[in-house]
């Protein structure tokens, strides 16, 4: 009976997503090395890329921050994942048809979601 409640317990933490956020916290730093190293004119990176224990859809940088897309809702459609922003706290600047709201998690790190 036990194995099964801790069978139970651990489905759930990850289904939630506890188990992405826990592996995008172990790879901040290598997270921080790609969000340097893109500049203001490069491409954004798409397709399935890991960076430390994460997996992103897609990484791509907006004014002054980067963006690590984990993933959306449907195609095209409500996108989320976390922000680097090292200036400033990110603020919603996206227009009128999106709300962008951001989670601060430590130093210049925040949660990301889009909703359209």
């Amino acid at each position: 009976m036990r194995i099964l409640i801790a069978f139970v317990a651990l489905a759930v933490l990850t289904s939630c997503g506890y188990g992405e956020h826990e592996r995008v916290l172990r790879s901040l730093t290598g997270m921080e090395q790609v969000a340097r190293s893109l500049g203001p004119g490069d491409a954004p990176l798409t397709g399935p890329r890991r960076v430390g224990e994460a997996e992103f859809q897609a990484i791509y940088r907006a004014g002054d921050r980067v963006h690590f897309q984990v993933g959306e809702a449907g195609p095209g459609v409500d996108p989320h994942g976390y922000v680097w922003s090292p200036g400033r706290a990110p603020v919603d600047d996206s227009g009128p048809s999106v709300a962008s709201s951001f989670e601060h998690l430590q130093g210049p790190w925040y949660r990301w979601s889009d909703s359209y």
